[in-house]
């Protein structure tokens, strides 16, 4: 069971594991989809990346999205905001976030009664190695694709910030910058990797 956060390369993956597109279901929507003992067996894995420039990479992909509603919530919510500066300052709250699939915390897609509950957390910053795991896990040798990458914006998503709105995504990504173990500048990668599975999994209260 893929359970595909947007935009964490997630139509990557499964375009390439299984070669079809899909929805942003929560782990909590598998779980009411089939029979308890086939959820418990299940390999369940996900992939997860820096709450700081996930943010940068939703902004920027509704803003230039094809798809009738994701360009109908960008006319309604992003279109008074002509630099990702000013949205942060001015649209971004903990409450604003849950208007809007792209924008949802990542531990709402992952944590069943607040508790991690996938077997696999894949790092976006690490894809290339964790996708061959996953791979190798499902018995699926194959290459990983690049779907999905949208021009206009720089790949260096640390430009886009100054110490006022760090801190405004530090608070309002709280509980994923804790549960998944993310520092600002991905300084904090060999300690996810190495942690991977032995950290606390629970979402903070």
């Amino acid at each position: 069971m893929f359970v595909h956060i947007p935009k964490c390369a997630g139509t990557s993956v499964r375009q390439s594991l299984f070669g079809r597109n899909g929805g942003h279901r929560p782990l909590e929507i598998f779980r009411t989809m089939v029979p308890r003992e086939m959820f418990d067996q299940s390999f369940k894995f996900t992939f997860v990346r820096n709450p700081w420039d996930r943010l940068v990479s939703a902004f920027f992909f509704l803003k230039k999205s094809e798809l009738e509603r994701n360009r109908r919530f960008a006319r309604r919510n992003l279109s008074a905001y002509s630099d990702f500066d000013t949205f942060v300052r001015q649209w971004l709250t903990r409450k604003s976030i849950w208007r809007f699939t792209h924008f949802l915390p990542q531990y709402h897609f992952i944590c069943i009664d607040k508790r991690l509950g996938v077997d696999f957390v894949g790092f976006y910053e690490n894809l290339a190695e964790d996708f061959a795991i996953v791979a190798k896990k499902i018995n699926r040798p194959t290459v990983l694709r690049e779907e999905n990458r949208l021009g206009g914006r720089s790949t260096d998503y640390r430009q886009y910030y100054n110490d006022e709105t760090r801190d405004i995504v530090a608070e309002v990504y709280a509980e994923d910058i804790t549960l998944l173990g993310y520092s600002f500048d991905n300084s904090s990668l060999p300690d996810q990797l190495a942690a991977r599975g032995q950290r606390a999994q629970t979402v903070p209260a």
